[in-house]
């Protein structure tokens, strides 16, 4: 009698074998199966992606298992670059140049997104390697004429050059994506840095980046039930839809503004949906205690550069209820510690402050009031800055 090959073993069967591996195991195997078994599998909680020790590794840890793993990673989306986005198993990530990429860390398959000086008012020298934002349209586009609002009055008028390593840094804030995306079939809606706040959305169709009109600016964003949903500065959160026959987006109001919403000044705010559907806004005041708009029950809340994520403790035992587990998700700041590092003032005597240990990697009990670290995590490489990956990771290399 003929064996059965692997790949011919039940879905169920496969997902009873997986349930009994262990972390670097787990890995291993949902990398070996196909997409179809892959689904039978127990989803796992959350990733956390590091940099890893060489620009073709990167360290992936489990939040089950509290351990670590080096992955090789794809390249070239991958490689040195910062993830600014997640969505269905695909990244975006940008790199020095100021060009963002979609990459499935899974297949491997990669792909472009639009060049950032498709806004018409961003404008790239012939080397691409500065780019001059004309201010006036733009600012004529977020505050739709109504320039009272803008705090830089008396007047918006003149430019804003960045380099193109300051695009990842400063301009770029994160992406959002569409639902099950991929190259040629996709969605995104990107948010400005702080100094700029309003976001611009892409599609596969149109292949340009278009400024979207926002007064009070948009601090965070998720993709939830077929819509773009964002925060604003002040606690308001709108649904974003598109314009058949213009494909511009514009947004409306779904909820109030939160109580003691604040601005941007004094609290960041993070965006998330339950799995019961229920909007979560979380925010990180200044004086680093967080909060949340309401009671969270039995779920654990993620957020950092990437993406803001909600997960029942309930089926992941793993993580602890009513907590936030946060990661550094300021680009330029991680930027310029980064420089500082590697500057001779930032040494003291003998013995050098490490930037690796005193990361925001951590987990902040909304009970309590009280913050823990991740002591499994131990020492490592800040930059570039942490993110969550929710889905598979494939190419072990080797184990911490």
């Amino acid at each position: 009698m003929a064996g059965t090959a692997f790949s011919d073993l039940p879905p169920e069967l496969m997902a009873k074998i997986h349930d009994n591996l262990t972390f670097l195991d787990r890995l291993a195997f949902a990398a070996a199966i196909s997409a179809p078994s892959r689904d039978a599998l127990k989803p796992e909680p959350p990733w956390l992606v590091l940099p890893g020790e060489t620009p073709e590794t990167a360290t992936v840890f489990s939040l089950a298992d509290r351990r670590s793993a080096t992955v090789r990673a794809s390249g070239p989306a991958m490689r040195g670059h910062v993830i600014i986005g997640s969505s269905g198993g695909w990244i975006v990530t940008a790199d020095e140049r100021g060009r963002m990429r979609l990459a499935n860390p899974v297949t491997g398959e990669q792909g472009d997104l639009p060049a950032i000086a498709t806004i018409p008012f961003l404008k790239a020298d012939q080397g691409g390697r500065y780019f001059v934002l004309i201010m006036e349209p733009f600012v004529q586009l977020r505050y739709r004429g109504e320039l009272e609002s803008w705090p830089l009055r008396p007047h918006p008028y003149g430019t804003f050059t960045l380099t193109d390593g300051d695009m990842r840094r400063w301009f770029y804030r994160k992406v959002v994506l569409s639902a099950s995306p991929r190259p040629g079939d996709y969605a995104a809606m990107l948010l400005l840095g702080n100094y700029f706040g309003t976001p611009a959305f892409a599609t596969a169709e149109d292949g340009r980046w278009r400024v979207a009109p926002s007064r009070d600016g948009v601090e965070d964003a998720i993709h939830h039930k077929g819509k773009f949903l964002s925060v604003t500065y002040t606690g308001t959160v709108e649904a974003w839809e598109r314009d058949g026959v213009h494909g511009e987006f514009t947004s409306k109001v779904v909820t109030p503004r939160m109580a003691n919403g604040g601005d941007h000044r004094h609290c960041s705010k993070y965006l998330a949906a339950a799995p019961d559907g229920r909007l979560m806004i979380v925010f990180d005041e200044t004086t680093q205690r967080w909060e949340a708009a309401e009671d969270v029950g039995d779920l654990a809340i993620l957020v950092g550069i990437n993406s803001s994520l909600c997960v029942s403790t309930t089926k992941h035992p793993e993580l602890k209820a009513g907590c936030v587990y946060y990661t550094e998700d300021k680009i330029g700041k991680a930027s310029l510690r980064r420089g500082a590092r590697c500057s001779s003032w930032y040494h003291r005597g003998d013995e050098s402050h490490n930037d690796d240990s005193d990361r925001n990697v951590a987990m902040y009990s909304l009970k309590d009031g009280t913050a823990e670290s991740i002591p499994e995590l131990g020492e490592h490489l800040s930059w570039p800055p942490p993110a969550w990956l929710s889905e598979w990771v494939t190419k072990i290399q080797e184990k911490h």
